[in-house]
């Protein structure tokens, strides 16, 4: 017997479509023919998936509040005078913060970045006072700008495909290394070494004797919560225990352009802990690490931003474990 499967109801395509893992499954599946096409050329199609696959919270979000949502431009610290503002401050900084300045690293104000400078005042002194008059917005022209479509795709589409997209970096190829360099030569920026459990073939490792740190960004970030995850693999070096002056410590950080921050500090016990507990041997010639995923914090973002991350690990001078990073990794969250 012949069956016209295109005669189903519509919510029954609804239903199929929910377990399409890829975004071009749909579409692929919308090209077989008109009904199915014009089916999923739908706003209601669209909205429908972000509320089984990401809830009732995002969808408000993003398919309701945040392109009619607006900032006071001087809650959000943005306007001409609190630039002009934090040119003065950074004028009148001295060499030493400069140069050690860790938030200043992440964003790069060390080389000069004001907007990096501004984004690190704002994380820190300006917008926790203001966060409950703030809003996440954005402008539509704007999301299409940014997400590189400046047609006529239904804008519930595009949303469904930023929040399926991995929003994600290598520490290999898209980090930036950073130090001290009156302290620290060429010899202690963070190496790349071939991985092959790598999606990007390549890692980059922290094993320098004193301190080894990287930065970098992400661009154009909707507003919205994010969690951060960092992909890392420790390796150990040695099985002694450190004297009280040994440190082996690690820190992260992740500042916004237009958002709240997020940074916290690791000692010797997490590294010690996550070690035993991604380490299938016992013995370091025996022992088979295992990648694990942590999470890095949250941020929330107000506005359109860049995002600044940077990582470091301090040995000093006890050198215990080479940390391997794979990738840094934005997910949206309620």
């Amino acid at each position: 017997m012949n069956v016209d499967w295109t005669a189903l109801p519509d919510i029954v395509w609804y239903s199929i479509c929910e377990y399409l893992p890829k975004l071009t499954d749909i579409l692929h599946l919308s090209n077989t023919n008109h009904h199915l096409y014009n089916l999923v050329e739908n706003n209601s199609f669209w909205r429908h998936l972000i509320r089984i696959r990401y809830g009732s919270v995002l969808l408000q979000r993003y398919c309701d509040e945040i392109f009619s949502n607006t900032n006071n431009c001087d809650y959000l610290c943005s306007s001409t005078e609190n630039f002009s503002e934090f040119q003065r401050q950074y004028s009148q900084l001295p060499a030493a913060i400069l140069r050690n300045g860790w938030n200043l690293i992440v964003t790069d104000a060390q080389n000069g970045n004001m907007k990096g400078f501004a984004a690190a005042k704002r994380a820190k002194f300006y917008l926790p006072k203001y966060s409950s008059l703030l809003k996440m917005a954005i402008d539509e022209k704007t999301f299409r700008s940014a997400i590189c479509q400046q047609n006529q795709t239904i804008l519930s589409k595009l949303i469904y495909n930023y929040l399926s997209k991995r929003i994600r970096l290598s520490f290999a190829y898209e980090t930036y290394t950073c130090f001290d360099t009156i302290r620290i030569n060429e010899q202690h920026r963070p190496k790349t070494i071939a991985d092959t459990a790598s999606e990007y073939g390549v890692i980059g490792i922290f094993d320098s004797k004193w301190l080894a740190a990287v930065r970098g960004e992400f661009s154009s970030v909707l507003p919205g919560r994010y969690a951060i995850y960092c992909r890392i693999k420790l390796q150990l070096l040695r099985c002694d225990q450190p004297s009280e002056e040994d440190q082996f410590t690690g820190e992260f950080t992740c500042i916004p352009e237009f958002g709240l921050m997020s940074s916290f500090e690791w000692d010797q016990d997490w590294f010690d802990l996550h070690y035993v507990m991604n380490n299938r041997n016992e013995t370091i010639e025996n022992a088979t690490c295992q990648w694990f995923e942590e999470h890095m914090g949250l941020i929330t973002v107000y506005e359109l931003s860049k995002i600044y991350f940077g990582f470091r690990i301090w040995q000093i001078p006890y050198r215990k474990y080479s940390v391997m990073c794979d990738y840094i990794e934005l997910k949206v969250v309620e």
